[in-house]
């Protein structure tokens, strides 16, 4: 009894589909226009139209616009090229402890009890145990 009411169900469906698949296809095949030149120009129609901000008119604004990218150009933001921070090579830092300059940054007990006490500095505790 049910896969006859599934048969059913399927071929209303599908039937119900069916005129309404007229609504996906074009209604006049495209026409292609000017076929014989392969390259395109642009629609004489379309106008391009800048942003300006309130305040400006487009003299003033195009002012204010070469003033910034001078005053950006001044700050040659680029001359330390992509790193600015340049980590420290492991024969650098066994030169400095050679030297006695550095030291092993090792984990300090009850830290914050000795600086109360005043027995250390904030400083001499090591960055990642400063919290």
């Amino acid at each position: 009894m049910k896969s006859t009411t599934i048969v059913v169900t399927a071929a209303t469906a599908l039937a119900s589909f069916g005129p309404s698949s007229v609504a996906f296809q074009p209604t006049s095949p495209l026409s292609i226009t000017n076929h014989h030149h392969h390259h395109h120009h642009p629609s004489s129609s379309t106008t391009l139209y800048e942003y300006i901000p309130s305040g400006f008119n487009k003299q003033s604004w195009a002012a204010f616009k070469s003033k910034e990218a001078e005053a950006k150009k001044a700050k040659n933001l680029g001359r330390m090229g992509p790193k600015g921070f340049q980590s420290r090579s492991m024969q650098s830092f066994q030169e400095a402890l050679e030297r006695g300059e550095a030291e092993h940054l090792l984990p300090v007990f009850n830290a914050k009890q000795r600086i109360a006490k005043g027995e250390l500095k904030k400083e001499d505790i090591p960055y990642m145990q400063r919290g």
